[in-house]
């Protein structure tokens, strides 16, 4: 019996090997560079043992396919090329390591099962496992379950093991700043230091911090530097200059470093590694490339005179800066103390600095947007002498002041009293309401049922018809319209304390008056040049010719007499007929008034 048993199992090996030996086998030899695959044979390590079973089995091989590419997801070139090769015929079976060589998913391993089932695939030969078509299909998708599991599994260890990397303050990411490197030697001590310098390119990287920290460089310019000190990539090339701001913006070298937690939210963590530079100094840094916008200034000043004149040359707006500057008596460095107290190169106090230098200059320049311009700056000083010798000019006497004023009203009460055009406006504006109130009647009519819905509709039409052919009339008349005395009046306001206004009044006032003054203000050449508005030079030439004639009536020798112009008719006077200049050039000046 034991003898009819041996017979047996060597026939059926033999059998075995001749079926074998009729099939053509495809190798396929596959090494992950991953994680999940850091524990499996190499592949020179898979051939060698293949090699063996092929030459115990004597296996027919006729062909090779080997990648370095995980089986974690679909899309392995040299895999998908194997199986349209024994689609297509040109093999029968694969010859590999284990089942998880040739698939670690769904897709893969589902792909394998079918065509083993469809006698496509006549046989997988693993290490101590073969596969057929007539076997049970379910330990084959066991073993693909499996190595999907494992994946899986893994890929949640691995990311737990990183987030646990990064509590302890260690940056998890393979790819370090410049001027870090990861510690490979001590990966198996207790305690290791995970991330060292990098010596040469640290140096280099902690100098350009420092320069830059002085806030005269630009990230151009520590672009410039860092080639000449010999910063360069791995291929032997330099950084691009977007590579320094994100050097210069990136928080590792204060300390900090940010890193997702499990459930995929960014959490910010206190790293273990040597710091290149301080959190305060990270933070100036943001400042002066631009990252971060500094906070709200302490101080706003207020420049009366922005907005009001325009460049001579180009046309462009005159606008205005501040220098506000102490020269360092430590480092004799120049800085702007309009939102800092301490030197940013020797972070000296200015309150530790005997008798620093104080620069507090304001001045206005073209903006020259539009174009270059060669216009130069004005400082605040020179403007204003300008400025005050115009406004000088504009002195008129209380005198006058009140004259003038009796004589505008008795022209103003003439103006309307004879103004067939203002009667005309009064009486359309009477008319026009007189029809609104008709219009709002008409409703309480219709809802009494004195009139019915026919006779409402057109009553109403023919309503708004004339008001709205009334308000054009009245559109088209505009001299009655013009409060022509009290823009008078205002005028007259600014001719009589114009000095005094510019110089006690806040900058609001001054600007204002200064726009009151004239119109189209220039600076060229750093001097002002503008023309006088036509009202105030109406009343100023009125006031000349008023001097003119009183010097004439004044008496000149009794002094008891100086004063009286009881004995002056305005009726007959020349200057009179200046008041006639000053209503029409406000006339034609302010259109828009209405009388009050």
């Amino acid at each position: 019996m034991t003898i009819l048993i041996y017979i047996f199992l060597v026939l059926f090996w033999y059998t075995h090997m001749i079926q074998n030996q009729t099939l053509r086998y495809f190798l396929y030899l596959r090494k992950s560079s991953e994680s999940e695959d850091r524990q499996m044979a190499s592949i020179e390590d898979q051939l060698k043992e293949i090699n063996k079973i092929s030459s115990e089995l004597g296996l027919t091989i006729v062909g090779v396919f080997s990648e370095s590419k995980s089986a974690k997801a679909p899309g392995r070139k040299e895999f998908n090329e194997m199986l349209c090769q024994i689609e297509k015929g040109k093999a029968d079976g694969i010859l590999c390591w284990k089942l998880n060589r040739l698939a670690r998913n769904p897709v893969d391993g589902g792909r394998i099962s079918w065509l083993l089932q469809n006698n496509i695939i006549k046989h997988i030969q693993c290490y101590g496992r073969d596969y057929k078509p007539s076997d049970n299909v379910l330990m084959m998708q066991v073993e693909f379950g499996m190595a999907n599991q494992f994946v899986k599994d893994l890929s949640v260890d691995i990311k737990r093991g990183v987030i646990a990397k990064a509590e302890r303050g260690w940056y998890p990411s393979p790819n370090l700043p410049l001027g870090y490197i990861h510690n490979k030697s001590n990966a198996r001590k207790t305690h290791p230091i995970e991330i060292i310098l990098d010596k040469k390119r640290f140096t280099i990287v902690k100098k350009l911090w420092k320069l830059i920290l002085t806030g005269n460089y630009s990230i151009a310019d520590m672009k410039r530097m860092g080639d000449s000190l010999g910063l360069t990539g791995k291929n032997g090339r330099p950084y691009v200059k977007s590579t320094y701001h994100d050097i210069f913006s990136n928080e590792f070298y204060c300390g900090y470093f940010h890193w997702k937690n499990q459930k995929g939210i960014k959490i910010r963590y206190k790293g273990k590694h040597k710091l290149m530079v301080s959190q305060e100094e990270f933070e100036e840094v943001q400042y002066i490339i631009g990252t971060k916008k500094r906070p709200t200034r302490l101080h706003k000043y207020k420049y009366p005179y922005k907005g009001i004149f325009s460049c001579g040359e180009c046309g462009c707006s005159i606008t205005a800066e501040r220098k506000h500057q102490v020269r360092c008596t430590s480092c004799r460095f120049k800085f702007s103390c309009i939102n800092r107290d301490d030197c940013p190169k020797c972070n000296t106090t200015i309150k530790k600095m005997i008798n620093p230098t104080v620069i507090d200059i304001t001045y206005y320049r073209c903006t020259k947007r539009k174009q270059p311009c060669s216009q130069k700056f004005i400082t605040k000083k020179e403007l204003e002498l300008q400025l005050e010798q115009i406004v000088s000019d504009i002195n008129v006497s209380e005198e006058f002041y009140n004259f003038i004023n009796e004589e505008l009203e008795l022209l103003y009460k003439n103006d309307i009293k004879n103004n067939e055009k203002l009667q005309l406006i009064r009486t359309l504006k009477k008319h026009i309401s007189e029809l609104q109130n008709r219009t709002k009647g008409l409703a309480i009519m219709r809802a009494d049922n004195e009139i019915n819905s026919e006779e409402y509709a057109t009553i109403k039409k023919e309503n708004l018809d004339k008001i709205e052919s009334l308000k054009n009339e009245l559109k088209e008349i505009t001299y009655a319209e013009i409060n022509w005395l009290t823009v008078a009046k205002s005028y007259l306001d600014i001719a009589v304390n114009a000095k005094e206004t510019f110089k006690k009044t806040d900058y609001l006032t001054k600007k204002k008056l200064l726009l009151n003054i004239g119109s189209n203000q220039q600076l060229t050449d750093k001097k002002l040049h503008f023309i006088r508005s036509k009202p105030l030079s109406a009343i100023l030439n009125c006031y000349d010719c008023y001097k003119e004639q009183k010097s004439r009536f004044e008496p000149k020798n009794h002094l008891v007499k100086q004063g009286d112009y009881d004995s002056l008719d305005p009726q007959n006077l020349e200057w009179c007929t200046g008041l006639d200049v000053v209503r029409t050039s406000i006339v034609k000046t302010h259109k828009s008034l209405e009388y009050a």
